[in-house]
């Protein structure tokens, strides 16, 4: 019984190593115009990182105020690089509504220390809360997409 030459084998091995390196490389990731909605995503991601290790737990003070407001203009930033027409409206969605919820956070908090204690939840706490749930949907979906 005769065995082949190990050359081939080394050969095959490598011709099998590169397509799988060119596969990777061209064909095996997020399309082109998801590349500046995954930046998107990072820095909304990060930012939340940020804002969460402060470890306070309730609602933002005034000194919080400009990590929320960094996070809302670094999304506006972020979503105006965006060229693909629908991811485009997308992040511009988010952004806005990222705006709305730091726009909101001074008016939640004179309504949150004007009420008696014990007394339900201001309006502007289910308001907040409806736009916090909005910009986490819209977010999964621009993950899900660029996934």
């Amino acid at each position: 019984m005769r065995r082949r030459p190990r050359w081939i084998l080394t050969i095959s091995v490598l011709v099998i190593a590169v397509g799988i390196a060119v596969w990777s490389k061209y064909f095996d990731g997020p399309p082109e115009k998801c590349k500046p909605v995954i930046d998107f995503l990072d820095y909304s991601r990060s930012q939340a990182s940020k804002i969460d290790s402060k470890g306070n737990e309730g609602v933002p003070t005034v000194a919080e105020d400009a990590a929320y407001q960094q996070w809302a203009d670094g999304l506006a930033e972020r979503s105006q690089k965006v060229t693909d027409p629908g991811l485009a409206a997308q992040t511009t969605e988010v952004a806005q509504l990222a705006n709305q919820f730091v726009t909101s956070l001074p008016t939640l908090r004179s309504q949150i220390q004007g009420r008696a204690p014990g007394a339900p939840p201001p309006p502007q706490m289910y308001e907040m809360s409806l736009l916090n749930d909005r910009i986490v949907a819209k977010l999964a979906d621009l993950r899900k997409t660029c996934s």
